[in-house]
């Protein structure tokens, strides 16, 4: 069993990251970044964003292209339904003291019918069968993810005490950010003893 550094449990909650530690030895979610959807007693939804696969978002949603970065790639969200697609989209980050919602959507943008349902006042989840051009221009990027991640009730609890996962605040740019060292970046904007972390090697034995 890896030891390592111990920080208090977090219960999550919408918009929240998981991060995992070394401690999880599920290769499904080694070294991983979740996104949380929502955390309820019913269970934990949530999707990967720091693993990507090689199909560019425009290519699997193309009525969609023009509100991908030409860059975006279809992120790797879990292992749960991998055909099924989901998308994120973020906000610029609002002013202190104010909640932003997409100018011109109406209170219409955080209601489960509406194209952009908020889930932590800069990130929130995309319709994609919606007409593109009913997203309104405040949402500046738009990510896909195939398959997500899930927990049952009382799982992912069991998972936190036993030091699999850490629970820290996300940051606006984390879906847009490079998924290759996001796992490190989080780390290394925590305070220490998590901010060790960030250093840590790929093989504990080479350290």
């Amino acid at each position: 069993m890896v030891e390592v550094v111990v920080t208090p449990v977090r219960v999550p909650t919408a918009g929240d990251l998981l991060v995992a530690t070394p401690r999880l030895v599920d290769p499904n979610f080694d070294r991983t970044v979740v996104f949380v959807i929502e955390h309820q007693e019913a269970g934990t939804l949530g999707v990967v964003i720091n693993r990507v696969s090689d199909i560019s978002c425009a290519a699997a949603v193309p009525r969609w292209a023009s509100r991908f970065a030409e860059e975006a790639a279809v992120g790797l969200g879990g292992p749960v339904e991998p055909q099924g697609l989901l998308a994120l989209g973020a906000t610029a980050e609002p002013p202190a003291g104010e909640s932003l919602s997409p100018q011109g959507s109406g209170a219409e943008s955080s209601e489960a019918g509406g194209v952009w349902r908020t889930v932590n006042g800069t990130v929130g989840l995309v319709d994609l069968t919606a007409d593109p051009a009913e997203l309104d221009t405040a949402v500046v990027a738009v990510r896909i993810y195939g398959g997500h991640a899930g927990w049952g009730p009382g799982q992912l609890r069991g998972e936190l005490q036993s030091g699999c996962w850490w629970v820290f605040d996300s940051m606006p740019g984390d879906l847009t950010a490079d998924a290759t060292t996001l796992w490190y970046d989080v780390l290394a904007r925590q305070s220490p003893p998590a901010r060790l972390l960030a250093h840590y090697p790929d093989d504990p034995a080479q350290n």
